[in-house]
């Protein structure tokens, strides 16, 4: 009985896996206008936008189709919204910021308050990994102005956050320190989780940055107790990596060692990579409060190798463009000989009760 329920849960997974386009469209084609259609690719494309890159990346063009067929600038700026999101996931910076642009004009054309707020944010992301930090700290900060107009607690807490970030990378320790702890304050009446251990791992590094250890030592703590109540263990390794730079810094070889320990399990557990940089740096770090220089030398040309390797791969992903879907075939919908989801389910509890039947009267 196990095993047979056991193949109706990998027919299951692998019908919903095997879920494409096609399948979406013949969805659509029974919407009645094409601001639902706008709305059925765009949710399911944001939803796919971290698991398949390509399949979102249709969906978003889809979107984009029926976008242009309702004239509507809303739901324009939606479609190119996502195709900014993907491309800056992606990599692709340049892309991501037309695409955030016309996002931005077409959600000024129509004071679409809100969106212009996600956009301002979506545009200062880009704007910082640019290096073009005036351009960043402006966008955020107009996001920020409309956020707190708006009164969205969670969004005014990201542009602050974002903001603590911008500063901290200019060396402008106080104001940094300033934005992360308004935001904490404010998350901290939310319950926002989250946001509360954001906060507090960049408090950390500010704590480190002034060479304050035990505030930092503190700070990580607080962040891993909050990470604990979100069941977000990956991220504990960051708080882990802090602690051991601390007590580094402080010249306690011991409590160093232990806590990089402990992260480089989560980091193995997880192959949080990013992490696994930092890690590699702190070993690094360590190996020479030992006086041990040539294990030191090790884990940097460790350190180099892995972050070179990173880089290759990224390169590698960004020369692979999107694949491109006509409009002619985004407008293909199929109005017939679709196997749907609720049909395979059926047929699916049809065999297994066959199955059942057979093997009870087989005993």
């Amino acid at each position: 009985m196990k095993r047979i329920f056991f193949i109706f849960f990998i027919l299951n997974l692998l019908n919903v896996c095997g879920q494409d386009l096609d399948s979406l469209k013949t969805v659509a084609i029974k919407l009645p206008n094409d601001t639902d259609r706008v709305n059925l690719f765009y949710n399911e494309g944001f939803s796919h936008r971290t698991s398949n890159a390509q399949y979102s990346y249709d969906c978003a063009k889809a979107a984009e189709n029926f976008a242009q067929k309702a004239s509507l600038p809303f739901y324009s700026a939606k479609a190119s919204n996502l195709l900014g999101i993907l491309y800056y996931r992606k990599g692709d910076l340049i892309a991501a910021l037309s695409h955030h642009k016309k996002a931005l004009k077409l959600r000024a054309i129509i004071n679409d308050k809100k969106g212009i707020a996600q956009s301002q944010t979506n545009l200062g992301n880009i704007y910082s990994e640019l290096g073009r930090y005036k351009l960043a700290e402006t966008a955020y900060l107009s996001a920020l102005e409309i956020n707190n107009e708006l009164n969205i607690a969670k969004q005014i807490d990201n542009c602050l956050l974002n903001l603590g970030v911008l500063s901290a990378e200019l060396k402008m320790i106080n104001v940094a320190e300033s934005y992360f702890n308004r935001a904490l304050k404010n998350s901290e009446k939310r319950f926002d989780y989250e946001m509360q251990a954001s906060c507090l791992n960049n408090l950390a590094v500010i704590n480190t940055i002034r060479q304050n250890y035990d505030a930092a030592i503190a700070n990580s703590l607080n962040s891993i107790k909050v990470k604990n109540l979100m069941d977000n263990e990956m991220e504990m390794a960051d708080s882990y990596l802090n602690i051991a730079v601390a007590y580094i810094k402080k010249k306690e070889a011991l409590l160093a060692l232990e806590n990089l320990r402990i992260a480089d399990s989560i980091i193995l557990k997880f192959n949080y990579l990013a992490a696994k940089i930092q890690s590699l740096k702190a070993y690094s770090e360590y190996y020479e409060l030992e006086h041990n220089y040539e294990k030191a030398l090790e884990q940097l040309q460790l350190c180099t190798i892995l972050k070179d390797s990173l880089a290759k791969a990224n390169k590698k992903i960004d020369e692979n463009n999107f694949m491109e879907t006509s409009a002619e075939e985004l407008n293909q919908v199929k109005t017939s000989g679709g196997f749907s989801v609720i049909y395979f389910n059926l047929l699916m509890i049809v065999l297994v009760l066959c199955g059942v039947f057979i093997f009870k009267h087989k005993r």
